[in-house]
């Protein structure tokens, strides 16, 4: 058995974060990161809106001033001079990462290995693996919780999407559009997700919410059918692809039980439930739980949300739940009845007490209301129809 003081569990997103920040801090302690995928590959992008005022994230290759809600032939466009919707693609992130890993000779990244369990023992872990046994002082578990520990989401976002290169024009190349083409289909709501690139280029990106984890299944056709309405000659040349799934609405995995054992990542509650954006949030949890590392050798989890921003999440999901076909709607008259900057600080949950209230003044009353009265008393067996203009 390899003795190490920490042992990462996963070195995806938040797994590689945290062991990159704890090697800039500078670090004699052991680290050992198990990650079963056996390369990495610009397989993804994380986005995030970044505020005035904040430093500059030096990993952003790309960022917007202005973004674009749309459904049928309306739309609504945020402009701001203050706030910026950032893109970072995962070549840049896994080189960085790797670079500050591999410098560090007390840090050790194992690729191809998969944890088989994890058993407290004397006061420290056992991490069983395909490697090998390591022990490990404390432990960060970054892996998706196994399905038998956790609570169903109220909705799967699952996208698929292809970066092009073409000489045609898909929309305002200085315009990010997060969700155009808004649609409902089934219990399923629908958009696409448009983001110009660079000179030629583009990432486009079929997206659902789902309550049922098998619509990934259906993306590729929503792919195909998004790029025909786009690009109807089909000239374009695919330059790589990118498909993921996001649990949203469902609380993080349960406790470890054990002081020194933390979940972190996606089953730890890095994900924002109204949006699926986790990127930002797993940057300031890895800085906080590598200082506390470095101090004390002590590994933190991620911060629960408020109890505001969790009730405001989950009564909005459940709305788009119960009826999908007011998503598109609710969408469009949120992103008209807030400011840009408004709109950057909710969805990085920075908002201010009057960003709230333009969320619900936005908003209609009655859907959401209803769903109020569901919470409270037993469902009635006569369906409630909404329109929303």
């Amino acid at each position: 058995m390899k003795p190490v003081d920490l042992a990462i569990l996963g070195g995806g997103c938040a797994g590689l974060s945290l062991a990159r920040d704890i090697s800039r801090l500078g670090t004699l302690s052991r680290v050992v990161v198990l990650e079963p995928r056996p390369r990495y590959e610009n397989d993804r992008t994380w986005c995030f809106w970044s505020l005035a005022g904040e430093a500059a994230d030096p990993l952003v290759s790309r960022r917007w001033s202005a973004w674009r809600f749309s459904r049928g032939g309306e739309q609504a466009v945020h402009q701001s001079i203050q706030s910026h919707y950032c893109l970072i693609s995962g070549a840049d992130f896994y080189r960085d990462a790797l670079a500050s890993i591999h410098a560090t000779a007390t840090i050790d990244l194992r690729l191809g290995v998969k944890v088989d369990a994890v058993e407290p023992t004397a006061g420290k872990f056992t991490v069983r693996t395909t490697a090998g046994d390591f022990v490990a002082a404390k432990v960060v578990d970054t892996r998706p919780p196994e399905t038998k520990h956790r609570s169903a989401p109220l909705f799967f976002q699952a996208f698929e999407g292809v970066e092009i290169e073409t000489d045609q024009t898909l929309g305002d190349p200085h315009i990010a559009g997060l969700m155009d083409h808004m649609r409902a289909d089934g219990n399923n709501f629908c958009f696409d997700y448009v983001l110009p690139l660079g000179p030629r280029r583009w990432l486009v990106e079929a997206t659902r919410f789902s309550p049922d984890a098998k619509t990934k299944d259906l993306l590729s056709q929503d792919l195909r059918e998004s790029l025909h309405r786009l690009i109807p000659s089909g000239e374009f040349r695919r330059l790589r692809s990118e498909k993921g799934t996001i649990p949203m609405g469902s609380p993080p995995a349960p406790p470890t039980g054990s002081a020194g054992w933390v979940r972190a990542g996606t089953g730890g509650g890095a994900v924002r439930s109204a949006s699926g954006y986790a990127y930002r949030r797993i940057q300031q949890w890895s800085q906080d739980c590598a200082r506390k590392f470095i101090a004390a050798e002590s590994v933190v989890g991620h911060p629960r949300d408020s109890p505001i921003r969790r009730g405001m999440d989950s009564l909005f999901l459940q709305v788009i739940r119960n009826d999908p076909k007011l998503a598109p709607a609710l969408f469009l008259r949120l992103a008209r009845g807030m400011q840009p900057d408004a709109m950057a600080r909710f969805m990085v949950d920075q908002a201010r007490c009057t960003d709230v209230m333009a969320v619900i003044k936005s908003l209609p009353k009655t859907p959401f209301l209803n769903q109020l009265f569901r919470r409270r008393h037993p469902p009635s067996n006569l369906p409630v129809q909404h329109e929303i203009a």
